[in-house]
């Protein structure tokens, strides 16, 4: 657990193996699965940065704290993640009955953009540096 080579070394030793010796080497839609397990990869190695870095969960909580308030985002249970599974969960519920029909350009759709930006930073770091949305209006 804390000696070296840790979690992260090893994946990314991995992942340097597989895109420098393996993947040169394969064609077509062998090339194309090395890819997508690249992928994979390096993903699971920025949700495990992500896991030592509360900010993507909380900004998240922060969203759902404005639209439910603080104690019924607390009284979801469990650590970040378990908790916004469980809000999420009401969000669809609330959505479907026509809840934020009203406002639906207010807090919901500040919660719904920063999930999809949160998201978008594991899966696709690079369109996120790249795109507007990069930097969220904080207003």
């Amino acid at each position: 657990m804390f000696d070296k080579p840790n979690r992260i070394d090893l994946l990314e030793t991995a992942n340097e193996t597989l895109r420098r010796e393996v993947l040169p080497h394969l064609q077509g839609e062998q090339k194309y699965a090395g890819l997508m397990v690249a992928s994979a990869i390096a993903t699971v190695m920025r949700e495990i940065n992500s896991d030592h870095n509360h900010q993507p969960v909380r900004r998240v909580l922060d969203g759902f704290a404005t639209l439910y308030g603080q104690d019924n985002v607390h009284h979801a249970g469990g650590d970040g993640e378990e908790r916004i599974q469980t809000l999420n969960r009401h969000l669809v519920r609330d959505i479907r009955d026509g809840e934020f029909d009203e406002d639906p350009t207010g807090p919901i759709f500040a919660l719904l953009m920063e999930q999809a930006l949160q998201r978008l930073s594991l899966s696709n770091p690079s369109f996120v540096e790249a795109s507007e949305y990069s930097q969220p209006n904080s207003s």
